[in-house]
C-alpha cells in the first residue's frame, strides 16, 4: 500500500467514524460499548441478544438493563471532532501532513476518574426521577474516553457512596483499555456480580 492509498484509507475511516457517530446509530453506539464491556468480562453473547428498548435502558441484554453515558474531556465533542479529522485527511496531501504532536497525559486517581462520572449521573438521577423511573433496575456503563488524561489503576478506589445513594443497580467503566465492575447490587446480572471490584486492562485499545 502506497502512501495515496493509505491516505484514502484513513479518510474512510474517518467518514465511518462520522456514521458512526450520527444521530441515526446512536443505539449501534450503545450497543459497541456494552460489547467492549461483555468481551472485557469473557462473556461470550450473539449481536440478536442486544434488544433496543423505550429509553431508559439505552440498550438490553438478557437480564441487563444498560444505560450508557459518555465521558470525554472538558469542552471535546466526538461528533465536531471527527467532522473537523475528516476535512483534515481529506485535505492532506501526504501523512506528514496529518501528524500532530500530543502533550503527555496527565494520569488521573481513581477518585479523580469517579469525580469525572458525578455531573452526569446527578443530571440523570433528578431527570429519571421527575419521571418516576425506577434507578434500581437500570445497570449503568459509563465510557470514558479522554484525551488528555489516563485512569491509575494502582490508585486506590473510593466506595462510590453517592451513586449507591442515588439507586442505581450497577455501574461499570468501560474505556479504550480498560473496563471495572465498580459496584453491582444482588440483584444485577450475575456476569456482573461476579467481575465486581475487577479491573481488566488490554494491551490494545479501541476508541472514538
Amino acid at each position: 500500500m502506497d502512501e495515496a492509498d493509505y491516505l484514502r484509507l484513513l479518510t474512510r475511516q474517518a467518514e465511518q467514524a462520522n456514521a458512526f457517530l450520527s444521530n441515526a446509530h446512536k443505539w449501534e453506539r450503545e450497543r459497541w460499548v456494552c460489547q467492549r464491556l461483555l468481551q472485557a468480562l469473557n462473556l461470550s453473547h450473539r449481536l440478536d441478544e442486544f434488544r433496543a428498548a423505550e429509553e431508559p435502558p439505552d440498550v438490553r441484554f438478557r437480564e441487563a438493563a444498560f444505560e450508557v453515558f459518555f465521558v470525554l474531556d472538558a469542552g471535546r465533542r466526538l461528533n465536531d471532532e471527527w467532522r473537523d479529522e475528516l476535512e483534515r485527511r481529506r485535505n492532506a496531501f501526504s501523512l506528514r501532513q496529518l501528524v500532530r504532536r500530543q502533550g503527555r497525559p496527565r494520569r488521573l486517581a481513581a477518585h479523580q476518574v469517579l469525580a469525572l462520572l458525578a455531573p452526569t449521573l446527578q443530571k440523570k438521577a433528578l431527570r429519571y426521577g421527575e419521571r418516576h423511573i425506577p434507578l434500581g433496575g437500570l445497570d449503568l456503563v459509563a465510557f470514558v474516553n479522554l484525551k488528555r488524561a489516563v485512569p491509575d489503576f494502582n490508585s486506590p478506589f473510593p466506595p462510590p457512596s453517592e451513586f449507591l445513594r442515588q439507586g442505581w443497580r450497577s455501574l461499570s467503566l468501560v474505556g479504550p483499555t480498560f473496563v471495572r465492575v465498580l459496584f453491582a447490587h444482588p440483584d444485577a446480572p450475575d456476569f456482573l456480580r461476579q467481575n465486581l471490584g475487577r479491573t481488566v486492562l488490554f494491551d490494545i485499545g479501541v476508541s472514538l
